[in-house]
């Protein structure tokens, strides 16, 4: 049966792809799944040339399998420049991936991360509404093998940053973060208290988190989809205004990437992160702890069932290892292994650590951004994961 939904999910994948590109010198011996689809259905066996455009689209349906729910994700993934001289202005990308599961989730986020001319100005943006009940573990130490209960609410999310250049690729800005939780209740798996119901001391209230954010941002990768080189640095302290029992509450977020090519020709990419995200200073609600797969991009822990640890602190570590299978860059592979330690609840000690391995495929879904179909498969000791999408983790 999972053959069968593994070939079926290959079939679907070249039936529905749409991609429109921008021209660009260094794809011009590669292919890509619309130079595939043109060979096979047109007479002519050349490669269509791509036309000279600034915007680049990619459309990514897919049905889903993996270990949370079944459901389907519709990517969509769009990359523009908004200067004339790409030296100049980096790439933007906006990102919408709406989620439907046969276990009642709904999840519509919208992700940006646009640069002005001459990179002048970034905005990065994080909107979303969920509907969204989800598996819960415990909290910090207290992590069950099993799941503890079943959490169900509804989200909406506003978060946008605005930066501006200080000197080189450094930037400095603020920004506005607005979370607010409906409709929530819990069905429990366990005959004690769940430590939802203990933190929370049974509130199962609506809530709404808001507050501002100074952002200290290093950024030199010339491709936010798939970098091959260069830093990421962000650090984000996050001042809120409200918490539980009306405590006022602060976090910081830091996430560190470095890229290394090891050649000039082929694609062979050495990609290391480093992320930590605390709260300190008052009581966040519960959804605000830091969680395993709820960075802003969600793109940690691969292996690991999302939400799997929360606690008040948590450290991961990723280093993963891309290269091309085919010459011509169609179908390329990775191999990942990350680590990652939530502290003992209300410290901040990492006694234990989690670690995970996994391999991914890749099919070039639009030479010209980059833009890979993303297939991810992670384990780790009781758990795994299958992830899908169209830009590279990290």
């Amino acid at each position: 049966m999972n053959s069968l939904k593994t070939k079926s999910l290959l079939f679907f994948f070249f039936l529905m792809s749409v991609c429109y590109s921008q021209n660009d010198s260094t794809a011009v011996e590669k292919n890509d799944i619309r130079d595939v689809l043109y060979k096979l259905f047109n007479k002519n066996d050349s490669v269509k040339k791509s036309k000279d455009k600034k915007l680049a689209f990619s459309l990514l349906p897919v049905p889903v399998d993996a270990n949370s729910s079944t459901g389907l994700v519709v990517s969509f993934l769009t990359s523009f420049y908004l200067g004339d001289d790409h030296e100049k202005t980096k790439m933007s990308q906006v990102t919408f991936s709406p989620y439907f599961s046969f276990s009642n989730q709904y999840v519509f986020p919208i992700q940006t991360y646009i640069y002005t001319k001459d990179d002048k100005w970034n905005f990065i943006g994080d909107y979303r509404y969920l509907i969204y009940p989800q598996l819960t573990y415990g909290l910090g130490e207290h992590n069950a093998k099993e799941e503890m209960s079943t959490l169900d609410y509804q989200q909406w999310r506003f978060y946008q940053f605005a930066n501006r250049k200080v000197v080189g690729n450094f930037r400095m800005g603020l920004g506005l973060l607005f979370d607010n939780y409906q409709n929530l209740s819990e069905e429990s798996y366990i005959e004690e208290e769940t430590d939802y119901f203990k933190y929370m001391k049974g509130d199962f209230s609506n809530e709404t988190s808001f507050g501002y954010a100074f952002q200290g941002l290093y950024d030199s990768r010339k491709n936010t989809i798939n970098p091959e080189q260069g830093l990421y640095v962000e650090a984000d302290l996050r001042i809120n205004t409200s918490g539980v029992e009306g405590d006022k509450w602060r976090s910081l977020y830091v996430d560190a990437r470095k890229y290394h090519s090891f050649s000039k020709t082929k694609h062979r990419v050495w990609a290391s992160r480093a992320f930590y995200w605390s709260t300190f200073g008052g009581k966040p609600h519960y959804l605000d702890l830091p969680s395993i797969g709820w960075d802003r991009e969600g793109k940690t822990g691969r292996g690991f069932t999302k939400n799997r640890y929360r606690s008040n602190a948590l450290l991961y570590f990723e280093s993963e290892y891309r290269t091309d299978i085919t010459k011509n860059g169609f179908i390329g592979a990775v191999f990942f292994a990350n680590v990652s330690s939530v502290s003992k609840l209300d410290t901040y000690q990492f006694a234990k650590w989690n670690p995970a391995v996994g391999t991914g495929l890749r099919i070039k879904w639009n030479k010209q951004n980059s833009s890979n179909l993303v297939l991810d498969f992670g384990v780790s000791k009781n758990d795994w994961s299958l992830r899908l999408g169209l830009a590279e983790n990290f």
